[in-house]
């Protein structure tokens, strides 16, 4: 069986798209997923699965997540060899280490085409926040806060050809990759 990490964006945030942890585990389950976890409340699935496409587990975790809260929102998924790789990869390795939450990567659905990452990379080069791409992960060191920043969500999308994504913190990568590191 596959082990996935899937992450759904934009869930539990304040009084929308509530999703609780132990009603998805449970929904996940009847689903045919196994050795169903979560971390934090944020949406951080790992389960195993006889499923091998990355895809066809996306599509999966989404349809359980709609059809069981009425909530629609896309989920990237990514083998904990995968997040592995990205965090050997820290291109802000002293901000990681100081600023764990400050430092982000958006895990994205697909990899953006190589023009589009140069209009990121141009749209920040007077901006304070940091930027690195590798494939389809965008590391950013929000300096100075994260609240004020406008290089998030939609902002990054857009710059991205619309290439939809889900960020998680520096803290929430490494320990998922603590959580599926005997796989």
């Amino acid at each position: 069986m596959a082990v996935w990490v899937s992450m759904l964006r934009g869930i539990n945030l304040g009084a929308r798209n509530r999703v609780p942890m132990p009603a998805l585990r449970d929904a996940l389950v009847a689903a045919d997923f196994e050795d169903v976890q979560t971390y934090v409340q944020s949406g951080n699935i790992i389960t195993s699965s006889g499923h091998r496409s990355r895809d066809k587990v996306a599509a999966l975790v989404r349809e359980v997540v709609a059809t069981n809260f009425d909530v629609d929102v896309p989920v990237v998924v990514r083998s904990p060899a995968e997040l592995t790789s990205v965090l050997a990869w820290n291109p802000f390795p002293d901000a990681a280490a100081e600023r764990p939450k400050l430092v982000q990567v958006t895990h994205l659905v697909t990899t953006p085409a190589p023009d589009d990452v140069e209009i990121l990379l141009s749209a920040v080069e007077n901006m304070r926040e940091r930027i690195a791409v590798r494939g389809p992960e965008v590391a950013v060191d929000y300096v100075e806060g994260i609240q004020t920043s406008k290089v998030q969500g939609a902002w990054l999308a857009k710059r991205l050809g619309g290439v939809d994504g889900t960020a998680r913190n520096w803290r929430t990568l490494t320990a998922l990759c603590e959580l599926t590191a005997d796989v």
